[in-house]
């Protein structure tokens, strides 16, 4: 059985490919093919039935919750900061002193966008997010007064300019609910879901591959850091600060996103429940 799985470009979902090189039995019995892209990119691969199973933004599943589930004790979260989710300026040095400005958001992440759009809200800064640009940080510092960046992009740019962070999205976000922040699931296709066996093997491969990631972090850390041109403490830092459980806790946490989402008119409705299968 091919199973076909999409892995973002960040260095947060690279445990996959590096334990599917490891050598190990049952990763190695697996017949996977991996396809690379941004999160939202992967959601679309997944609505036109392209791949099986994809780490993608949780805000998706909330805009199709017919046409997508949720693959059980899977997802990216962190409770507080991650060093990856960040607003850039050289303008302000807190999210609320963007009031009246424009911030330059990557087009790398839905949920990160969203996250900031209600952070905004509810603290009741007036400022325009900017969709969809390319994550550049100084092109993007060039036209509007702040940036969000998010993944391997925010982490260069951090360890480049650190005088420029303003915030990490994912400690304001605890700040405001004490809850962590659901950034991503592992949602499958209908196609995918149809097939009980082809769920289970996914299930297997990434419980295979998660166990792997904890047991060789810094293996993992030290051959990104070396990609990025950054520290290895950076990366082992942002891996560490990383939950890949999704448990009744982070499903809480994730219907609050989701009201929060619908209160400040990001979403149109909140789904009923959320669709988790094994």
């Amino acid at each position: 059985m091919l199973l076909r799985l999409g892995e973002t470009r960040f260095c947060n979902t690279a445990f996959l490919r590096h334990a599917l090189c490891s050598g190990r039995k049952m990763l190695r019995d697996c017949r996977v093919e991996l396809v690379s892209a941004h999160p939202p990119e992967l959601a679309h691969m997944l609505l036109r039935l392209e791949i099986d199973a994809a780490p993608v933004s949780s805000i998706f599943y909330a805009l199709y919750p017919d046409k997508l589930a949720v693959l059980r004790g899977f997802s990216i979260s962190a409770c507080g900061s991650t060093g990856s989710i960040l607003v850039f300026s050289e303008r302000a040095s807190a999210l609320e002193e963007l009031e009246g400005m424009r911030i330059s958001a990557s087009c790398a992440s839905a949920a990160s966008v969203a996250l900031l759009r209600i952070l905004l809200a509810e603290r009741q800064i007036n400022a325009e997010v900017v969709e969809g640009q390319v994550p550049e940080l100084r092109k993007m510092l060039a036209v509007h007064e702040a940036a969000l960046l998010i993944g391997d992009d925010a982490i260069v740019e951090a360890h480049r300019h650190p005088e420029l962070v303003i915030a990490d999205l994912g400690e304001e976000w605890r700040r405001l609910t004490g809850m962590p922040m659901v950034y991503a699931l592992w949602m499958l296709s209908t196609k995918a879901v149809e097939s009980g066996e082809r769920v289970h093997r996914i299930a297997e491969l990434l419980a295979g591959a998660r166990e792997y990631a904890r047991e060789h972090l810094r293996e993992i850390a030290s051959c990104h850091a070396r990609r990025l041109g950054v520290p290895e403490s950076s990366i082992l830092s942002h891996l560490k600060s990383l939950d890949y459980s999704l448990t009744g806790k982070h499903l809480r946490a994730l219907q609050r996103y989701f009201r929060l989402a619908e209160r400040h008119g990001i979403l149109g409705a909140v789904p009923g429940s959320i669709r988790v299968v094994e």
